[in-house]
């Protein structure tokens, strides 16, 4: 497995393990009827947009023998931060490739990329109740700062819960 920049037409791969990743990671957390109606084709074409602009973001994918198992975004905050902070937008792999490292190499890319770009500290956002993630990030050094999010962008919102790490 390598983890590498997403690149155009990677968006329907990316589109593949994103539906997928939510629809494990997310149930009981995200209403069934939502994560049944997510569209992969919809999601390609956003992830290919992603992609294909600039911005001052980093994607990722972790690609597995060609076939692309998980991917991941980082680049500055986008919410109020601390100075020097940098943001772990998304990490999400494939059902199939959890526990393979997957994970693991996408969350250490996207933190050397935020040190690359001069962050000396990092958060995240995870739902609250998705105790996958949690575990994931706490065992890598993650610190939960008791501060939350609504994710308004989902209906009801999605309660997210704030962690940081040290770079």
């Amino acid at each position: 497995m390598q983890v590498r920049r997403a690149r155009p037409g990677d968006g329907s791969g990316m589109a593949r393990v994103h539906v997928a990743a939510w629809r494990v990671g997310y149930r009981g957390i995200m209403g069934d009827d939502r994560l049944a109606n997510l569209s992969e084709r919809a999601f390609a074409r956003r992830w290919e947009t992603i992609v294909t602009s600039p911005s001052e973001a980093r994607t990722f994918v972790a690609d597995h023998d060609g076939t692309i198992v998980g991917i991941a975004t980082a680049g500055p905050p986008r919410h109020p931060a601390p100075p020097g902070a940098g943001e772990v937008r998304m990490v999400n792999v494939h059902p199939d490739h959890w526990r393979t490292g997957a994970g693991t190499a996408l969350l250490t890319r996207c933190l050397d990329e935020l040190r690359l770009l001069g962050h000396t500290n990092a958060y995240l956002w995870v739902a609250e109740g998705n105790t996958r993630a949690t575990t994931f990030y706490t065992h890598h050094g993650w610190t939960p700062t008791g501060e939350t999010l609504d994710d308004d962008r989902e209906t009801p919102p999605l309660r997210e819960l704030r962690y940081t790490l040290d770079l």
